[in-house]
């Protein structure tokens, strides 16, 4: 698995397309194992998607998603999640968290 998080500098960017960079982070069993950082090329969102998927990308993180890079992420089969906060880091360890321990349990725990 491979969550790709919209970035600015070290914190998540506020939108997908516009952002400086795209921090990519490897999971293998629930743990990020690996972190690179990928230049944001300004493509069109058809082509983003593209290459997203070519790099292994499953899940694409930002605080906000413009609706044609939405459409074209998930045409690729590629999960995207808006409202991340914080640190691009925080924001992988946080969806990983999530989905390991599944929303519904953690909502019901809150």
């Amino acid at each position: 698995m491979r969550i790709a998080v919209a970035s600015q500098g070290l914190d998540v960017a506020s939108k997908v397309l516009r952002c400086a960079s795209y921090m990519c982070y490897r999971v293998d069993r629930g743990i990020i194992v690996d972190c690179q950082n990928m230049p944001n090329l300004s493509l069109p969102p058809a082509q983003l998607a593209t290459l997203m998927k070519d790099l292994g990308v499953t899940v694409m993180l930002a605080q906000t998603v413009e609706p044609s890079a939405r459409a074209a992420l998930e045409q690729a089969g590629i999960e995207v999640e808006a409202g991340s906060t914080g640190t691009a880091s925080r924001a992988a360890r946080t969806y990983l968290a999530h989905t390991l321990a599944g929303r519904d349990e953690e909502l019901e725990a809150s």
